[in-house]
């Protein structure tokens, strides 16, 4: 059994390797070799440029020899720089976005603001190791190390096998908002609710555990509790999305625009924010939020 403390002094130096290993595979002294791992794509052109996706600025870029995009190691929600195509790899960039859409012939970024100048000349794109990942999970091991406080006081214990979990004997009665559950997944949601600590469900692909996790999720705002539902992926995320909005439940969905179904986009934060009588106050917040601060 690892305690805490190990498991954070060895999680950490792996967490920095691994950020390290991935900025070395896309970072070089030159464009050239950049390019040819894949991690550059030269020589394009600024084919449209929309506002949208919650207040995003879209831009779609297009070979400007050929059809195709060049070979690449692209993909969505890749974060990526913008530059001019002449510019050294040292230079800073024209804005920094995140891939929206991704075709054989083009490739549209959402970018915050849009680039001021230097579009209508031939661009390139650089993809980025999203650093913001190892910062948030080095931030959270930090955290895990230190005196826990609040919801996490009795959890972190469980989690490391220092205590056993906690249940209630009482049986956990409700009424399901989903009339088509079998015996098994009323079983488990029994057990979910009746458990004070930790609970796993576990089972094979196809056996219905999204739909019974949607059932807790439900049970537990009915009962007033408030729910952070996490996952693997932005695509499984979205899936809890989807099918809670079915019931009409009160919901954010946090993230990049970019990075989510467009059937969720109107539960995403920035969607809320823009229906808000304040969302002209926020705008002014974050425009000053980038701004160099001076003394």
């Amino acid at each position: 059994m690892v305690s805490l403390q190990e498991f954070v002094s060895s999680m950490a130096p792996l967490i920095d390797l691994e950020k390290a290993a991935e900025i070395s595979a896309e970072s070089a002294t030159s464009s050239k070799s950049l390019e040819r791992r894949g991690c550059i794509m030269s020589n394009l052109k600024c084919t449209d440029a929309q506002t949208g996706l919650m207040g995003k600025t879209l831009l779609e870029f297009q070979p400007n020899k050929g059809d195709v995009l060049p070979p690449h190691k692209f993909g969505t929600h890749d974060v990526v720089a913008l530059k001019p195509n002449k510019a050294d790899v040292a230079s800073s960039a024209l804005g920094q976005g995140v891939v929206y859409r991704l075709k054989d012939s083009s490739i549209t970024v959402a970018f915050d603001d849009i680039p001021e100048d230097g579009l209508n000349s031939p661009l390139r794109l650089e993809k980025l190791a999203n650093e913001v990942t190892y910062r948030r999970m080095k931030d959270a091991l930090i955290q895990l190390s230190k005196n826990q406080t609040g919801p996490s006081v009795n959890l972190v214990p469980v989690l490391f096998g220092e205590n056993p979990p906690m249940s209630s004997k009482d049986a956990a009665k409700f009424s399901p908002f989903n009339k088509n559950l079998d015996e098994s997944q009323k079983d488990a949601i029994s057990k979910a609710l009746r458990s004070k600590d930790v609970f796993l469900l576990h089972g094979p692909p196809g056996t219905g555990k999204t739909t019974t996790i949607i059932e807790i999720i439900l049970q537990e705002v009915k009962r007033g509790s408030k729910i952070l539902a996490c996952a693997a992926s932005n695509i499984a995320v979205d899936n809890i999305v989807e099918r809670l909005s079915q019931y009409r439940t009160k919901l954010v969905r946090l993230g990049h625009p970019a990075r989510l179904l467009p059937q969720v986009l109107d539960s995403a934060l920035d969607a809320q924010v823009l229906r808000a009588d304040n969302s002209s106050l926020a705008g002014d917040i974050r425009k000053e939020m980038k701004v160099p601060f001076t003394t």
